[in-house]
């Protein structure tokens, strides 16, 4: 029986340059990526269509558009090169000890999860962990990161994320700021100094949440760095309205109080998401995710109690 032979394959340079450049809509910005030059990609372009026999881009404003033809492609590519970069990932690890690269925001960083990083480590010896700062979301399929960890809404963190946590605001203060100013109802609040991060609102959402008329003058400081707010509070800044999870390590060690536990909690409306390239993660990667649920099981426990 007569067999018809596939098509040779289009060269593997000239399809990385279409698909990065597809994804980003622009030459120039594809071009960096791989790091080549723009007259590089765009002869790359033009070679991989005299090959195929049909126009995938068409230069626009800004950018470049894609064809039906170039669309298909580039649909068609993204498993292809999603696949490609998760084996490379996987297999081309060096000898030695098994890395796990961890993206986090930098608040949640330093106030949770470098304190406890020893224990992974202790109990993972043969793992070594590389631990990045960064406000902004990672793009799995083109930065060498194995774990990402963020807060916010589910739409902002990606399809794939696994919710971890919903976290929840607590009013606390240094021992030593109560010494000066004792606080036994909200309405002491208008009397002391506050420190709030950028959430819109703070202090008066807060006392609305919990039943309490705003009084009419607050004073309080906004530091943007929400780690920022636990640290000033510690120091008897001011009285802090933090985030549960970042303030929990000096409620515990008793650097910082909760004030008016009696009070409902007050949830912030956004949660802890963790995320991942696609795929089956490597054993230390599934092991260090499995450890991070673990470690905040505690604390999720904390936020169910009902006040006391």
């Amino acid at each position: 029986m007569y067999r018809f032979r596939d098509p040779p394959l289009p060269p593997l340079n000239a399809l990385r340059v279409f698909e990065a450049v597809a994804r980003h809509g622009n030459v120039t910005r594809g071009a960096r990526e791989l790091g080549v030059t723009q007259a590089a990609a765009s002869h790359q372009l033009a070679n991989l269509e005299d090959f195929l026999g049909v126009e995938l881009v068409q230069r626009a404003p800004g950018g470049v558009g894609l064809t039906h033809e170039g669309r298909a492609w580039a649909d068609a590519l993204v498993d292809v090169f999603d696949r490609l970069r998760a084996a490379n990932r996987r297999l081309r690890r060096p000898p030695g000890p098994r890395l796990v690269s961890v993206s986090v925001i930098p608040s949640f960083g330093t106030r949770w999860l470098v304190p406890r990083l020893g224990r992974f480590l202790q109990a993972h010896p043969e793992v070594d962990v590389r631990v990045s700062s960064a406000e902004r979301l990672v793009d799995f399929t083109t930065e060498d990161v194995d774990v990402g960890v963020r807060y916010g809404r589910r739409p902002g963190v990606g399809t794939d994320a696994e919710h971890l946590l919903d976290d929840a605001w607590v009013v606390a203060a240094a021992p030593m700021l109560l010494a000066r100013h004792p606080l036994t109802h909200p309405r002491d609040l208008a009397g002391v100094p506050l420190l709030c991060d950028d959430e819109p609102g703070g202090f008066t959402a807060w006392l609305t949440a919990v039943g309490e008329p705003p009084p009419v003058r607050l004073r309080w400081t906004e530091l943007s760095d929400s780690a920022s707010v636990v640290d000033a509070a510690v120091r008897g800044t001011g009285v802090a309205l933090a985030r549960m999870s970042l303030a929990v390590d000096e409620l515990d060690l008793g650097r910082l109080v909760q004030l008016f536990p009696d009070r409902p909690l007050v949830r912030t409306g956004r949660a802890y998401y963790l995320a991942g390239p696609p795929g089956e993660p490597r054993p230390e990667v599934a092991a260090f995710r499995a450890w991070v649920r673990a470690e905040l099981a505690p604390l999720a426990t904390r936020l169910a109690r009902p006040p006391s």
